[in-house]
Order: C-alpha cells, then sequence, then structure tokens
C-alpha cells in the first residue's frame, strides 16, 4: 500500500530570517498526483516561515510532486524567502531537475545538517542581528536539536512504512498509533522502538518473533534504592545515575546523556543543578566542540580543570558554561557492548583545578560499568517484549 506523510519536526522562531520563522517538514512515502495536494497543503501552511524539507524518506517523487515543490521555491524566493531541500533520493533529485528546468530550483544540501547550516549562516550574516555572537550560539544548538529531531523522525517513517507493509495494516496512521502505545505501554520513546523496527530482522510468518524461555533477569545496581525489578522505568534510572554521581563528586549539578545510536549526537537525559539556559543549549551536542565530546570521541574519561583556558571547548561552549559560573569539568564514559560508550555521566564545580581522589575516580568508573550493563539489558529485554508485543497487536483487528 502506497503512502504518504508530511511531519514538522520543528518551528522556531529565528532572528536574522526573512519571515523570522523556520520551518523543518519531513516527507515520507509516495508524493504522486494524488498526494500533491497534502504537500501543497503543507508547505502553504507554514506561511512566511523559511522552509527546509528534509526528502531522505520518499519512496518516490513523481513530477506533479516535483512541480509543487518547484512552486514553492519560485513563490518563496520571490518573497526572499528559500526553499532548501535535504537528502534527496537520486529519482527525485532527477524528476526534481526535469520539473525545473530552467527556472528557480529549490536548493539542494545533502544533509538536514548541511541545510540547517546554510540557514544559520543566513542569519547569523542578517544585519538586522544585534549580537550574532549570541545568536550565532543558540542557533547552532538549535541546529543540532533539529538534525536529531529529523533523524528521529526519518526513523518513525521508515518503521511505519515496514510496518504498514509487513501486516497489512490501512495506512500509516494505523502504524503510527500502534508505535506510540506499544513505546508508552513498555515504558519506552517511540523512536526507540521505530529503530528497533527498523533494524531489527522481521519474524517468521505465523512465529513469536523472539522464540525462547524470555529475557534475563536484571542486573545488580548498587547505586539504585528500592525495587530493582524489572519496572523499573529508564528515567528513574538515569536519575539515580545522577544522584550517584552527585554524591562521589560532592556536587549538586550532574547530567547523564544517552548516545544516539543513528546520528552520533548527545543527548541530555538527566540533569541537576543547571539553568533553563544551560539546559537548551547542550540538550544535544555532537562529538567535537566539548568535553563531553571528546571524551565521546576518545571513549575515554576527560578532566578539564578551567573552562576558561581548555581548548576542548569551541568559543560558544565556552561561553554558556561560564554564563553559569561552571570553572571544572569531569565526564566519564558509560561503556558500551561494542567496545565504544553509549552514554556519559558529567560534573561540575564552581572553581577551577578541582581535583578528584583516586578514590573518586575509581567509584566513578564503577557506576558508570554498572550503568552500561543495566542500558545493555535493557535495551535488549525491554526492546524485545515491545517488539513481541507489537508483533501480536498488529496481526490483531484494530478494535
Amino acid at each position: 500500500m502506497q503512502h504518504f506523510t508530511c511531519d514538522t519536526v520543528a518551528d522556531l522562531a529565528v532572528p536574522g530570517l526573512a519571515g523570522g520563522r523556520l520551518t523543518v517538514l519531513a516527507l515520507s512515502g509516495f508524493v504522486d498526483a494524488a498526494s500533491r495536494d497534502g504537500l501543497a497543503a503543507a508547505l502553504a501552511a507554514a506561511g512566511s516561515a523559511q522552509l527546509v524539507v528534509d526528502l531522505s524518506g520518499l519512496r518516490l517523487l513523481s513530477s506533479a510532486g516535483a512541480e509543487v515543490l518547484c512552486g514553492a521555491a519560485r513563490t518563496g524566493a520571490a518573497h526572499g524567502r528559500a526553499l532548501r531541500l535535504a537528502g534527496c533520493p537520486a529519482q527525485a533529485a532527477a524528476v526534481l531537475s526535469r520539473a525545473a528546468e530552467d527556472r528557480a530550483a529549490p536548493e539542494q544540501y545533502a544533509s538536514v545538517a548541511a541545510a540547517l547550516a546554510a540557514v544559520i549562516a543566513t542569519a547569523v550574516a542578517a544585519p538586522v542581528v544585534t549580537d550574532p555572537d549570541l545568536t550565532d550560539r543558540y542557533l547552532r544548538a538549535d541546529a543540532l536539536r533539529l538534525r536529531h529531531a529529523v533523524h528521529g523522525r526519518a526513523l518513525d517513517a521508515r518503521a511505519e512504512g515496514v510496518l504498514t507493509e509487513r501486516y497489512g495494516l490501512r495506512g500509516p496512521t494505523r502504524a503510527r498509533g500502534l508505535l506510540r502505545s506499544v513505546a508508552r505501554a513498555h515504558g519506552l520513546a517511540t523512536v526507540e522502538l521505530a529503530a528497533a523496527v527498523a533494524h531489527t530482522p522481521p519474524p517468521r510468518p505465523g512465529e513469536k518473533w523472539f522464540p525462547g524461555d524470555g529475557p534475563a533477569a536484571p542486573p545488580a545496581v548498587r547505586f539504585v534504592s528500592g525495587p530493582r525489578d524489572r519496572g523499573l522505568s529508564l528515567s528513574a534510572f538515569l536519575d539515580a545515575l545522577r544522584d550517584a554521581v552527585c554524591g562521589i563528586t560532592h556536587t549538586d549539578m550532574a547530567n547523564v546523556q544517552l548516545i544516539d545510536a543513528d546520528d552520533h549526537t548527545l543527548r541530555m537525559e538527566s540533569h541537576c543543578g543547571y539553568p533553563a539556559e544551560f539546559v537548551r543549549f547542550f540538550a544535544v551536542v555532537d562529538d567535537t566542540t566539548t568535553a563531553c565530546g571528546q571524551a565521546a570521541r576518545k571513549s575515554a574519561r576527560v578532566v578539564v580543570d578551567d573552562v576558561a583556558t581548555a581548548s576542548v571547548f569551541d568559543e560558544p561552549s565556552r561561553a554558556a558554561v561560564l554564563a553559569v559560573h561552571i570553572r571544572s569539568v569531569q565526564c566519564t564514559p558509560i561503556p558500551g557492548v561494542a567496545g565504544g560508550p553509549q552514554g556519559m555521566v558529567s560534573t561540575h564545580h564552581t572553581r577551577p583545578g578541582h581535583t578528584y581522589t583516586p578514590g573518586e575516580l575509581d567509584a566513578l568508573d564503577g557506576v558508570a560499568r554498572e550503568a552500561g550493563e543495566w542500558l545493555d539489558w535493557y535495551r535488549g529485554s525491554r526492546l524485545e517484549d515491545a517488539l513481541e508485543d507489537l508483533h501480536r497487536r498488529a496481526q490483531s483487528p484494530p478494535a
């Protein structure tokens, strides 16, 4: 069954852009004569916003759909607004080229990240921006969050297509509802379940997805108080881990990040002691311009004696950290089964040159190791349970 979806990934106020807003859309499925009106309506709904449209989830773009995109590009250009297409498949690129002919065509970028970089460059260069450094700083942080969100939506769309075709569901709405309800029932984020659907070999017809004795019991974790059965949620576990590292390092500022296996960004999942602007800036980071990113890339702890002079930070990140009076940092990787890190525990102090004792560093390594073992178990057992439940529900007629 052919289907088409167009989802709004983000809608942000961005100083310096014509129209003052940026909207990111993600298309998936088939854009043909039957769905062209839906695409046109979605583009028109963005109003005066600048548009980035992620095409990486497209299975097919017809000439009718290409005409809609090219028409929107021409209309936007007449009002100083660019239409930027990202992740364009080869088939779609060829159809767009024919549709554009000698007229203005949408700008094309290899990835959403590249398209967002172009948006940021435009906004920062605009003369109406009164504080370009500040704008650049937060636009770059927003760009990472957008990139992460787009990756997540692409996984959702891929999983919806898999479920729709595998079980003969009546369109992506039914598949999306199944993903969300099963994920909620098992304490998972929808994108976690979607990634598992997209990457796990399918079940054999008429059989359970994971035959056998069932998942193993959870590993022992010393820093979790109370019941340690299978009902412990991921958020409760990460909060307990955060509190444990605060106790070890004698600070009230700590956070736990998990690494996204698909786009390799670090997402802040639990935190304490930081103001809202700090959390916003570091909600999603890459592996290049921060202490936690360096620790993730090297798979080794990073200790920063003085943020003001450390080379691991770029200037926007350094400014964001110093703005909340943080001067010392340590970042310890959470090990994963493949040898690389699957997350990070970080603590912060307000004085430069904070010293960690050998006992504190050993204790950090211990809780990080236990956390890694529990996360490995959690992902395996909880995801297997959820996939089996999804398999069962998808084969049942809708209520």
